[in-house]
């Protein structure tokens, strides 16, 4: 249990510091039974850190929904004049860049949390 609890700590610094963990692949099944358990099914992915390091794996807050939903939230601004057509032009990738970004730190507050709340039941029991 020890070893449970050490590696959930290091992922939740890992996340606070970095919003991130990147870990060796001796640790993928520790780490897979760490999301599972932590319940971080879905708000995170698991993969490889660069395809040429086969060894080298990242935990990152899954972002994939946010482009959408961002770029949606962007179009309604211009469909319900909150922003202008030339402005919509000028700044739309910035607006949504910056729209994914604030998605991605309230995930990994999300994230943060459950850690937290698992390191908690696992010290409590």
């Amino acid at each position: 249990m020890p070893e449970v609890i050490e590696l959930a700590e290091r992922v939740l610094n890992a996340f606070k510091r970095y919003e991130c963990f990147i870990f060796e692949a001796q640790e993928l099944q520790s780490i897979r039974e760490l999301v599972a358990k932590s319940e971080l099914t879905g708000l995170v992915v698991v993969r490889r850190v660069d395809p040429r390091y086969e060894h080298l794996y990242i935990l990152a807050p899954w972002s994939l929904d946010f482009e959408k939903e961002c770029l949606s939230l962007v179009q309604n601004m211009l469909a319900e004049g909150r922003l202008s057509l030339n402005d919509y032009k000028r700044k739309r990738d910035s607006l949504i860049e910056q729209c994914i970004v604030s998605k991605e730190r309230e995930r990994v507050r999300v994230i943060i949390e459950k850690l937290e709340n698992y390191i908690k039941s696992i010290k409590g029991s």
